[in-house]
Formats: structure tokens, sequence, C-alpha cells
């Protein structure tokens, strides 16, 4: 439906922003509550608009192949780890990952399915200048 693909263009769009948004703050970064990832994920559910939560975003500063958050402060998972492994992409400089993962429905005539729509994006974090 016209609402499944609304949300799927703004997950995508809420993604991207947040890599682009991660990729600017330097990494030791101070905020007045919360870490760099946390900060960072805000970011992320503000640009998705209503209807994102906390649990549905992943953000991680990484570095390596496979990938590793830089830090505890700098990653989302409970665990400890990265959003997802980019080792294939062959870059193992500092980077921004961030997904998002929201429950939604396309509803038929007869029949409503319900659909779990996801997003992904990297983006290479600058220096601390």
């Amino acid at each position: 439906s016209g609402l499944a693909l609304n949300d799927d263009l703004q997950l995508t769009h809420a993604a991207r922003e947040g890599a682009r948004y991660g990729a600017t703050v330097p990494d030791i970064e101070v905020f007045a509550t919360g870490t760099w990832a946390t900060n960072v994920r805000t970011v992320v559910i503000e640009r998705f608009g209503t209807g994102l939560a906390a649990s549905d975003a992943c953000v991680a500063m990484v570095s390596g192949s496979p990938p590793s958050p830089i830090s505890a402060s700098h990653t989302t998972k409970t665990d400890g780890t990265a959003c997802y492994d980019d080792s294939g992409s062959g870059v193992t400089d500092s980077r921004v990952q961030v997904t998002v993962e929201k429950d939604s429905f396309i509803d038929t005539v007869f029949y409503r399915y319900d659909i779990v729509l996801s997003s992904e994006a990297t983006a290479k974090h600058e220096s601390n200048g």
C-alpha cells in the first residue's frame, strides 16, 4: 500500500541522514546526556518522524574488517557489536553504520500482509579535525 511505500522511503531517508550526521560528529564529542551513539540514534528517529522507536534503530561507529565499534559508547547494540557486517565492502576506516527496521503491512481487498521494512546506511567518518 501507499503507507508501506511511504514508510520505506522514510526509513531510507532516516538511515542516510543519521549516517551522514554521525559522520560529522567527532568521536570524542561530549553530550549533555547520553553517548555518541544514542545521540546519533536520536537524529535517526527524528528524521523518520512518528512511529519509530529507539529499539528500531541501530547506530555504531566502527572500524576494521570485520567491523568492530571503536568503544562501548559508540554502538547502541546491547552486546557491544556493530550494527551489521559490511566487511565485504573492503573498507576498514572509521565509518558510521545505521540500520532501521519497522513493522508495516500491505492491505488488499481480501488479505492483510504483515511485512518488516528495513534500511541500512554507511558513511565514512570525517576526522576529528
